[in-house]
């Protein structure tokens, strides 16, 4: 048992009040005592309580309103029943409002001390099994963390788990944004009846600035919650804090037919609060190193176009169509920040290559073409041992093959060539026809098209392709305006023979 557990006795009469205190004299309890629920309900609300023992007629008043009113304001709270006339339909209501259990007057010294041991025992135990099941969700939260790291994924396993724990109806999480001091939401959780409508919306960010201004968490009862347009019962919202700066709330939502969030749920939802704080500042560190990393390849994409200068720009262009094509396909957003690192590494292995072969001012014979040919593996084997680059590999080796099996470095076809490299063919192609290289002028963004479009299934992954056409027909491929109302006539249909591959450098 705590050191004082705290117990308030409310009876109408005095001498039942006295006589519980000097049975409880010698036991670890402070007790706190009410004649009638008024001077009960001012106790309950001021402080915080482990029971409640009231009887059952308080003068005119009922002792049933008392344990209502306890276990509305304290969820935790054991509550036991004194009467004088015991009924079973006494003992049903009673048990139907929550309370733990009842004594019949008279009452014996043991009958009482059992009673209330017997109820602080059991609500220890619930205590107990609630930390048991917070361990066991954070232990999941953790495991989580270490097998990805996709922030929505251990985001959405952070909520579940709230939603799940807390009993709640929603779950959501808010970040500050630092320039403009507003709250933004980053990711939500719940029944479809507690979606964040626009009234539910602004009340939750009026709290969550209120509890951001103060940095403690808080909960909010009905009397604060009218606004909302929804029955809510209970709103309950912690800071988020990292390195000591609140930089968000993770808030949960309770409905009518859920008792309010106590005290300590809102202690225990500190422990959930300080994992998605983790969570959110190792993200945002991660991203922050990944911008540098972004920076570095781009510092290396670029010493390979100041040493091939024919195609200055290709990088970021093809950079761009592949992002394109990729959100077009409906990638993931993990997959498209490798399609950007892919797409600007891809020729990171021309470094390899002689400036007479790559700046050759004509077509390459045989044997040179057979050296520009190891440029991919080349790439491949400069990226090797950096980690973080590993993703960028399929793109750097595969994005000279063709969907027919005639491309290289390893000659593969169809569905055996990686899909970073199927992308890779449409739109470095793409690049290739409408860039001057050094043995050609460009050919047009028409002629580019045209390509795209004969070349379905032999050069280029069907599918893939048809996507990439479908984009250029809608704008989506960025490039002149005067290029994309030329090109819009191709697709009305085509009545020239089939261009046949492009040999590209």
């Amino acid at each position: 048992m705590p050191e004082k557990v705290k117990i308030l006795v409310v009876d109408d009469e005095k001498s039942i009040c006295e006589l519980i205190s000097s049975i409880l004299s010698e036991e670890p309890f402070s007790l706190e005592t009410a004649s009638n629920p008024q001077q009960a309900f001012k106790i309950l609300e001021s402080q915080s309580l482990n029971m409640v023992i009231t009887d059952l007629m308080l003068g005119k008043a009922s002792g049933l309103e008392v344990i209502k009113k306890a276990i509305e304001l304290q969820p935790d709270i054991v509550a036991i029943l004194m009467t004088g006339q015991p009924t079973i339909e006494n003992a049903v209501t009673v048990l139907k409002l929550g309370a733990y259990d009842y004594l019949v007057k008279p009452f014996s010294e043991e009958v009482l001390k059992a009673t209330i041991y017997s109820g602080l025992q059991k609500q220890k135990l619930f205590g107990e099994n609630i930390n048991l099941k917070e361990q066991l969700s954070l232990y999941k939260i953790s495991t989580a963390m270490g097998s990805t790291s996709d922030v929505s994924q251990i985001l959405d396993m952070v909520l579940t788990t709230a939603l799940r724990e807390f009993e709640a109806d929603t779950a959501s999480i808010l970040l500050l944004d630092e320039k403009s001091g507003k709250l933004i939401l980053k990711a939500s959780r719940g029944i479809p009846d507690y979606n964040i409508t626009k009234s539910l919306w602004d009340l939750e960010d009026k709290l969550s600035t209120m509890v951001i201004d103060e940095a403690q968490p808080k909960i909010f009862n009905q009397k604060n919650l009218k606004e909302s347009g929804k029955k809510i019962n209970s709103f309950i919202s912690h800071p988020l804090l990292a390195k000591g700066k609140v930089i968000g709330v993770l808030n949960l939502i309770r409905s009518e037919k859920l008792n309010p969030f106590s005290s300590g749920q809102m202690q225990s939802m500190g422990i959930i609060a300080s994992k998605a704080s983790t969570i959110l500042e190792n993200t945002k560190l991660y991203e922050e190193l990944e911008n540098t990393y972004l920076s570095v390849i781009t510092t290396l994409a670029n010493a390979i176009e100041a040493r091939d200068f024919y195609t200055g720009g290709h990088t970021e262009r093809v950079s761009r169509w592949a992002v394109t094509l990729a959100k077009k396909l409906n990638w993931p957003d993990n997959k498209i920040k490798e399609v950007r690192m892919g797409s600007i590494l891809h020729d990171i292995g021309k470094i390899g290559i002689p400036d007479h072969i790559l700046n050759k001012p004509a077509s390459l014979t045989k044997q040179e073409f057979e050296i520009m040919k190891t440029h991919p593996e080349i790439g491949v084997r400069i990226l090797q041992g950096i980690t973080f680059l590993t993703p960028a590999f399929p793109y750097v080796l595969y994005h000279h093959e063709r969907y027919d099996g005639k491309g290289y470095p390893k000659g593969l076809s169809a569905e055996n060539v990686p899909l970073e490299g199927r992308l890779m063919s449409i739109v470095d192609t793409f690049d290739a026809i409408t860039s001057d290289r050094p043995y050609r002028k460009n050919l047009g963004y028409d002629r580019a098209v045209k390509e795209i479009k004969n070349n379905l299934g032999r050069q280029f992954d069907p599918e893939m392709a048809k996507a990439f056409l479908e984009a250029w027909k809608a704008g989506e491929i960025e490039q002149s305006p005067s290029a994309f109302v030329k090109t819009q006539k191709i697709f009305s249909g085509l009545t020239e023979s089939p261009i046949g591959s492009t040999s590209l450098k």
